[in-house]
């Protein structure tokens, strides 16, 4: 009788690659743990960002909040003041007293921006001009099309109008602060031989504004900066007319010289 074959067993357990893949992982996420393990957090900026949150965030029902984008009054609406917390690097020893000084900015630009905004109500543009603030800016948002035609930089008879209102009331503010001017488009592109993109047009339009305020309202030229930022910061979306209308904007931003001064190549220097 013919011998009977013995069954092949195949190999038993993981393919031998596998093994040697297994290990080599391990070894990563143990290194990227040591890694972790031996960097340094800054408990000054950490501490210092929650408590700039304290009464300012419902993270629990029942308190009062107010955080970005949320109305105060008279369709002014508050933008977030963080970021001089972790600019100015505040010490432990005296969190307390800059949370103080900037609680302090805060209700001031509040009262500045209702101050504007009352005054803009009175002169009929509070429904084209909408008003921001934290405690280091106060900004003031123009619909573009009310200020220019489209695929022009100069203003409209109207808007001369509108941006004399406007710097009439800023000059009272501006001993201590200045003027950053930007211009905004949508993403519709425009080649021509004065504006071959829209960074061109945005910044036209940006100096536009700037000129109105040196030429005819004497503003310190050394205390106004125009800046053409194009399609490239939209607040709305492009894709409907509605959407485009709300980008196509200039802004003005009355920033206290004090934060404006701050030099952001500091942190290079630790």
């Amino acid at each position: 009788m013919p011998k009977k074959r013995k069954a092949k067993i195949g190999n038993v357990g993981l393919p031998g690659w596998m093994a040697t893949y297994g290990d080599m992982v391990t070894l990563l996420l143990c290194f990227f743990v040591l890694l972790f393990s031996m960097s340094s957090i800054d408990v000054a900026k950490f501490k210092a960002a929650l408590n700039s949150f304290q009464n300012r965030v419902d993270v629990m029902p029942g308190g009062t909040a107010v955080t970005q984008n949320d109305l105060i009054s008279n369709g002014i609406s508050q933008i977030n003041g963080i970021e001089i917390i972790f600019d100015k690097k505040i010490p432990l020893e005296q969190e307390g007293e800059e949370s103080i000084e900037i609680e302090s900015k805060l209700e001031e630009a509040k009262k500045d921006a209702e101050d504007i905004n009352e005054y803009l109500k009175k002169q009929g543009y509070e429904s084209v001009v909408k008003i921001e603030y934290n405690s280091n800016i106060i900004k003031l948002t123009i619909e573009g099309e009310i200020l220019f035609e489209s695929g022009y930089a100069k203003l409209t008879t109207d808007a001369v109008r509108l941006v004399d209102v406007v710097s009439l009331k800023i000059m009272e503010y501006i001993s201590d602060k200045t003027i950053q001017i930007e211009g905004h488009t949508d993403n519709r592109p425009i080649n021509t031989a004065r504006y071959p993109s829209n960074w061109e047009l945005s910044q036209a339009r940006a100096i536009a504004v700037g000129y109105r305020l040196i030429r005819e309202h004497g503003i310190d030229p050394s205390k106004i900066a125009a800046t053409g930022y194009g399609e490239y910061r939209p607040i709305a979306d492009n894709a409907t007319e509605v959407g485009r209308g709300i980008n196509r904007r200039v802004e003005i931003k009355l920033i206290t010289e004090e934060y404006n001064n701050i030099d952001p190549l500091n942190d290079l220097e630790e």
